[in-house]
């Protein structure tokens, strides 16, 4: 999930007279395109809006290269590799360059990839993947669950602080693996066996460190010491990742134990095997520690909790294992994953980066930077041929994509463009055939969707929904009374913002996201068991089968709140200085979102001081609770409240900026979690979220919407709820216009 946007009009996930032109703009700087696209602007300033049914230019039959598309993306990657990417710009393509077990379909729904198909066990706690046999790396080598696993693991090591992690919490032991909280025993000693996993008593110890007498040739499991791509001195302290042999690492190739060491080696580090007799030394092996068993140990007769007696160890006595986690693979094109709960949602989890395969020879060598294109290997629709950071990513149809047949393009170009005008107008004069979601500045939207024409859209334009909800926190240990904070959310009439955010963004005091009630089919209405006339959105989840209807919150009601704020003076909750609302500068949209605010606030006479703060310093002061109302909002990457939604709100969430902490809600948050049953705990979580939204630790206003612009001549370009759009599918059609 994504806890923060830096904007409305452009959240942070963020394309023709023709070949000439976008050929001119791909090989310019970034200056000079944005030079550009400034002599552009100063052009449609003193002319208006394009005339015509497209707000770009539409190039003529032969000047369309069926063969390459051109898209005007959201900024530079961060990262193209799947375990520390975390940008819009990055996950896009690397949904491209990595195939997962399942991938986003064109609804937003997982699909098969690396996987042909999978079992759920009947309690919705252990889910197995059986992979096809006819996936390559470009490098010409088989994808195994051994690289699933493998990846998996190293986006759960503490070395790595992958900003993916959390979307393996939900796999047993994961987090504590994260956190070092679990080990395993590597010989028995008292009540507990060799093997068997245990929790620290205690602050958690950092016992991966391991030594060699004699230098360490860190190479690719099984080769000889003559082929090592890095020698780490004798003495010379590396972690211990994981060994062979292990419920999910490869197995020997000689019958003896290696081991993968990471040796941190300046910034980039690099990590490599090595017979395991050779790390001899074990520096913290003397240092003591408590254990005992987890909680999860098995249950005795009538579900009678087994004793778990804390006993004292030693570093040699434990380690810091992968078989702590709950994945296994039992043979090389199947793999397993255990989960704490019954979690519905996992499959799809698998489509996220986080388990998105990636090859350990790669990765070892540069942990930081393998995914160069003179380092890369890739198991997707498409290989990296050239990033030119700041300007351009070119891909081209990969040579050993299991599926090439229904990739129709031969290459893709991803434009770096951070800047909304200059992505806009490079889209306009035919630089790109079609925007990335949330590019258009909002001063644009009147004259793009219809407002300053008479109602009529630009045919190129497009608004849907997105599975994001624009919202603010409320700090509840500063502003502790409830009374006050469900003033503060009846008081606003979000059905007037829109009007200033021009994005056709739909008001609601619901946090979980979704489609407008009124404009679904008549078998999801039967899904969500709502009227067409019912308020608000409802988050379909499989269509025409599974639908949550969030609860409707406080929305605006000016007496109840009038009434609320009394009730909350009476009791001494509303402070006695202007209340602090902080935002981001930076975007018009912010400043207005704002303004209003603090004027409707003033109708219950709350006063309120607008402080604008650079993102990264909002999301500082937040994260340590310095505020007390912040703008905020959150991005799902499954279509699932439960994972992505009112998780923010759990007491012990890293996420919860407002400090929120309610028995009630964490009550029906459990129960909710031991369901099997989809529709039954749906209705309890619309129980969990109804309880917190009557607290008002968070003040909905509207959900969020993905503005496009796209050429008429593309084609499958599959505009989906979660912004994913498979766009390898995408086709260009020269002959759109017949």
């Amino acid at each position: 999930m994504s806890a923060g946007i830096p904007g409305v009009a452009g959240p942070g996930r963020w394309r023709s007279g023709r070949r000439a032109r976008a050929s001119s703009a791909v090989s310019s700087s970034p200056v000079a395109r944005s030079l550009a696209a400034v002599a552009v602007l100063v052009g449609l300033a003193g002319c208006g809006p394009p005339d015509g049914d497209y707000f770009g230019r539409v190039a003529p039959p032969d000047r369309i290269d069926p063969a390459h598309f051109t898209w005007c993306s959201q900024g530079e990657p961060d990262h193209l590799d799947p375990t520390l990417a975390w940008s819009t710009a990055s996950i896009q393509l690397v949904g491209m360059l990595f195939d997962g077990l399942t991938t986003y379909g064109p609804a937003g729904q997982p699909v098969p990839g690396l996987a042909t198909d999978w079992e759920i066990s009947g309690d919705l706690r252990r889910f197995t993947f059986h992979l096809r046999r006819d996936a390559r790396w470009s490098s010409g080598r088989p994808v195994t669950a051994y690289d699933v696993a493998h990846s998996a693991f190293r986006v759960a090591h503490p070395l790595t602080a992958s900003p993916n992690a959390d979307q393996l919490a939900v796999i047993r032991g994961a987090t504590a693996y994260l956190e070092r909280r679990e080990l395993v025993l590597r010989r028995a000693i008292g009540p507990y066996r060799a093997g068997e996993v245990v929790e620290v008593v205690g602050e958690a110890p950092d016992v991966d460190a391991r030594t060699a007498s004699r230098s360490l040739a860190l190479r690719v499991l099984g080769a000889p010491p003559g082929a090592a791509y890095a020698v780490v001195p004798a003495g010379t302290a590396v972690a211990l990742m994981m060994t062979t042999g292990g419920r999910a690492t490869l197995p020997s190739p000689d019958g003896a134990p290696w081991a993968y060491a990471f040796w941190p080696r300046g910034v980039e580090g690099v990590g490599g095997w090595v017979p395991a007799a050779e790390l001899d030394g074990e520096p913290d092996g003397d240092r003591a520690l408590q254990v005992r068993g987890v909680p999860e140990d098995p249950a005795g007769p009538e579900g009678a909790v087994r004793p778990r007696p804390a006993i004292q160890v030693t570093g040699r006595d434990v380690v810091h294992s992968t078989d702590a986690i709950g994945i296994a693979v039992p043979d090389p094109y199947t793999i397993a994953f255990e989960t704490r709960d019954p979690t519905p949602y996992f499959v799809a989890l698998t489509a996220g980066p986080g388990l998105r395969a990636t090859p350990i020879e790669a990765w070892s060598r540069w942990p930081r930077h393998w995914d160069r294109p003179d380092r890369i290997a890739t198991s997707g629709p498409f290989h990296l041929a050239a990033w030119h950071e700041r300007d351009r990513v070119e891909l081209v149809r990969s040579a050993t994509y299991w599926d090439r047949g229904a990739v129709a393009l031969e290459r893709f170009t991803s434009l770096s463009i951070d800047d909304q005008a200059a992505a806009t107008h490079l889209y306009v004069t035919g630089g790109c055939d079609a925007t990335a979601a949330n590019v258009i500045p909002s001063s644009y939207l009147p004259a793009i969707n219809g407002e300053q024409r008479g109602g009529r859209a630009y045919k190129d334009y497009d608004a849907s929904p997105f599975l994001g909800v624009y919202f603010l926190w409320i700090q509840t240990e500063k502003l502790t009374s409830r009374h006050l904070r469900r003033a503060l959310s009846l008081a606003i009439d979000r059905t007037a913002v829109p009007g200033f955010t021009h994005g056709g963004e739909i008001p609601t005091a619901q946090l979980t996201p979704g489609a407008p009630i009124a404009r679904l089919s008549d078998a999801d209405l039967a899904a969500c068991g709502v009227g067409r006339d019912a308020p608000g959105v409802a988050l379909v989840m499989a269509p025409g089968e599974l639908c949550y209807a969030p609860p409707p919150g406080l929305d605006h009601d000016l007496a109840a709140a009038r009434r609320e704020i009394a009730l909350a003076r009476a009791e001494g909750g509303v402070p006695d200085h202007p209340i602090e609302y902080r935002y981001n500068a930076g975007s018009e949209v912010h400043t207005q979102i704002a303004e209003y605010l603090q004027a409707a606030w003033a109708q219950i006479d709350v006063p309120v001081v607008l402080i604008a703060q650079e993102w990264n310093s909002l999301l500082d002061a937040t994260a340590r609770g310095e505020f007390e109302i912040a703008r905020f909002g959150s991005v799902g990457t499954a279509i699932d409240t439960e994972s992505e939604f009112l998780a923010l709100l759990r007491c012990g969430s890293p996420f919860n900026r407002g400090r929120y902490c309610s028995p009630e809600f964490e009550r029906r948050m459990a129960e909710a979690h031991g369901m099997v049953d989809r529709r039954a705990r749906n209705a309890r979580l619309r129980e969990a979220e109804a309880v917190m939204l009557g607290d008002a630790p968070v003040v909905p206003l509207y959900v969020l919407t993905q503005k496009h612009l796209i050429k008429p001549y593309v084609r499958d370009y599959a505009i989906n709820l979660l912004d994913l759009p498979p766009l390898w599918r995408i086709r260009i059609d020269p002959g759109w216009a017949r």
